[in-house]
């Protein structure tokens, strides 16, 4: 599961379409990913695992994307990329707009915004001295 350096994506989502775009884009990006098609199985991979970034679809089955941002907060600073339909708003609707490090990213969506959010969520973990392109030559 873990054969390259760098960051680790958690990626899930029911759409196989969406979970496999997210996937390779991270994979372009030198990232490793590990992947779900349910809440519950995403939150497994989570509490066995150590993630730089999760990216989860708002709405799956088996405990959803909020419900599995919500865990993660309770234990994890670990960023979180929501993939909707609804956008930003539905942060309020599922009640997580309070969490800190969560970032919605609106459904349809293109390379170039996944490939932004995970860059841009990945450098909030990376230590202070370390640089992309240093994570992309351990790859």
């Amino acid at each position: 599961m873990r054969t390259r350096n760098g960051p680790t994506l958690l990626v899930a989502d029911d759409d196989r379409k969406s979970m496999l775009s997210v996937v390779q884009v991270a994979n372009g990006l030198g990232y490793n990913c590990v992947t779900a098609t349910t809440g519950a199985t995403a939150w497994r991979e989570f509490s066995r695992f150590r993630f730089d970034l999760v990216v989860a679809d708002l709405n799956m089955p088996g405990g959803d994307g909020a419900v599995l941002a919500r865990r993660i907060r309770t234990c994890s600073g670990t960023p979180v990329v929501l993939l909707t339909e609804l956008g930003p708003t539905s942060l309020d609707v599922c009640g997580i707009a309070d969490l800190a490090g969560i970032e919605v990213l609106a459904k349809p969506f293109s390379a170039a915004a996944v490939r932004d959010a995970i860059e841009t969520n990945i450098r909030t973990v990376l230590e202070p001295a370390q640089t992309l392109s240093e994570t992309e030559g351990a790859a």
